[in-house]
């Protein structure tokens, strides 16, 4: 009985206790959190989006000259952890290029990790600095959903069924992005350079689009400044709780428009979605650098059919 009442005490205690300390001050169990942006890229997403309730890191270095890339670590206003990439790209610098990817260098359909297909671009004089994954494509054969243009040869001219688009490089080495339905027009007057399809747009003329998909998923996409000098390829991992889970199309639109694209699709995500850097100049084993956790395989770069890579002299 003695056992029984010590024990009843104790219970008795330790919940006074609790309703004491709850009841003194109604704050204990209130947790602010405060979004503080380290770098130029996140004091941009901070400002234009209402995602980020508290960053854990920001980091924004120099890929080459022209060219920069930004990774935050955040918890996210709905209490999700995520880690975002961007490659903040100035087109107008003599030396910056995007160009087309393709497994082995080749104007074909296949397969290929986007640090593998950056081999086969690199050379001196056209040093690979850095990437992302690109359209959509046939698991079995390779072929993207999308146009193919690359060094101006058109390798594929035909979009597949539903919402489609695309990113392109015109001749003059200006940056643009276009639904599929312009591409007749466009292709008509013989100006691009460089492309990729992609599916659903994000940015139209500086206003977010709207989106009814609820799908939550690591996500690539690209967007485009008002004068087609600058764009920004946008990474999100996903897919893994603790560590990052992804982003609704509208978010992704958002992050655009803060970053300050006017344009801007959705590129191919999930497992595909690949950001990779060079870590060194020099012409090394493993000198691209995976930065993302892909999501296939526990983090395993998945081989992909097409990609945008950034060139410079």
């Amino acid at each position: 009985m003695r056992t029984i009442k010590n024990k009843l005490s104790a219970a008795w205690f330790i919940a006074l206790f609790m309703v004491s300390c709850y009841s003194c001050d109604k704050n204990v169990y209130h947790f602010e959190y405060y979004a503080e942006p380290k770098t130029e890229t996140g004091r941009k997403l901070v400002d234009g989006t209402d995602f980020f309730a508290q960053i854990f890191s920001d980091t924004t270095y120099a890929v080459a000259d022209g060219v920069s890339a930004t990774e935050i670590q955040y918890l996210s206003q709905k209490g999700l952890a995520m880690k975002l990439f961007v490659f903040d790209i100035d087109l107008s610098h003599p030396d910056v290029s995007i160009e087309v990817a393709t497994p082995f260098g080749l104007p074909a359909y296949a397969m290929q990790p986007m640090t593998v297909q950056a081999i086969y671009a690199d050379a001196e004089g056209h040093r690979v600095w850095g990437g992302i994954n690109a359209d959509f494509f046939n698991m079995s054969t390779g072929e993207p959903r999308g146009i193919l243009y690359k060094k101006g040869e058109a390798i594929r001219t035909r979009f597949d069924s539903g919402t489609r688009s695309f990113f392109a490089i015109n001749k003059a080495g200006k940056a643009f992005v276009a639904p599929s339905e312009d591409y007749p027009a466009i292709a008509a007057d013989d100006v691009i350079q460089e492309a990729v399809g992609g599916s659903v747009s994000l940015v139209r003329d500086g206003n977010v689009v709207k989106h009814t998909d609820t799908t939550v998923e690591p996500r690539t996409c690209i967007g485009v400044t008002s004068d087609s000098t600058r764009v920004f390829m946008v990474a999100v991992d996903g897919r893994n709780f603790s560590y990052s889970n992804g982003m609704l199309f509208e978010e992704l639109g958002q992050c655009l428009k803060a970053l300050g694209a006017a344009n801007g699709i959705n590129l191919d995500g999930g497992g595909s979605t690949t950001f990779f850097i060079r870590n060194t100049p020099a012409f090394t084993e493993g000198r691209f650098e995976l930065r993302n956790w892909p999501s296939d395989n526990g983090g395993k770069e998945r081989a992909v059919a097409n990609g945008l890579l950034i060139i410079s002299k």
